[in-house]
């Protein structure tokens, strides 16, 4: 026996697409479950919430933008924020920034904390997204530092530094209600 085609029987076709539409909208059928073990409704928190911060390598000293008094530079901070599943996402909180220089013949892990930045405008949405970055899907938060930041990571700051190695670490601290995300870079010349 010849299978029988749609197009061929008179008022077939407008069944088989309203079919086709009701099953996709969904009629009567079960809703599909959220991704993710915290994505249950009543679980208390998003499954897109952040879960992970990190400073990006895009992260650096500007020693001469405009604007910025002679005697300061910026540290420029890239700050990524991922979710449960790692894709790039916006969130609020509080944030803080540290800024850590080594001692003369310290290691990794032996800095003194030179400078703080408290970044409340980080916990305001509106300003928090105007600081976005669509492109690098980063943060871009400009902090004024005093120039002794740029100088270090400069050839010039070898008598500035004593025989310390040429670099700072930055360590960003964001609070959004639940467990703090911390992270580190070291930032390089």
């Amino acid at each position: 026996m010849r299978p029988v085609r749609a197009d061929r029987v008179p008022g077939a076709m407008p069944v088989v697409v309203l079919g086709v539409v009701l099953a996709g909208c969904g009629a009567g059928g079960a809703k599909p479950a959220l991704p993710g073990p915290d994505a249950r409704p009543g679980a208390g928190a998003c499954p897109f919430d952040p879960v992970v911060a990190r400073v990006h390598p895009l992260t650096h000293v500007d020693a001469r933008s405009p604007g910025v008094a002679a005697d300061k530079c910026l540290l420029v901070l890239h700050l990524e924020l991922r979710d449960q599943f790692g894709d790039a996402v916006k969130g609020v909180g509080d944030l803080k920034v540290e800024l850590y220089k080594p001692g003369p013949g310290t290691s990794p892990g032996m800095e003194t904390q030179a400078l703080v930045w408290e970044v409340p405008a980080f916990a305001q949405a509106e300003t928090n997204s105007a600081r976005f970055d669509p492109a690098t899907r980063t943060y871009r938060l400009p902090l004024v530092a005093d120039r002794w930041v740029a100088q270090w990571l400069s050839a010039e700051g070898g008598a500035l530094r004593s025989g310390s190695p040429a670099w700072l670490k930055v360590r960003v601290v964001l609070g959004t209600g639940g467990r703090p995300m911390v992270d580190e870079f070291v930032v390089q010349p």
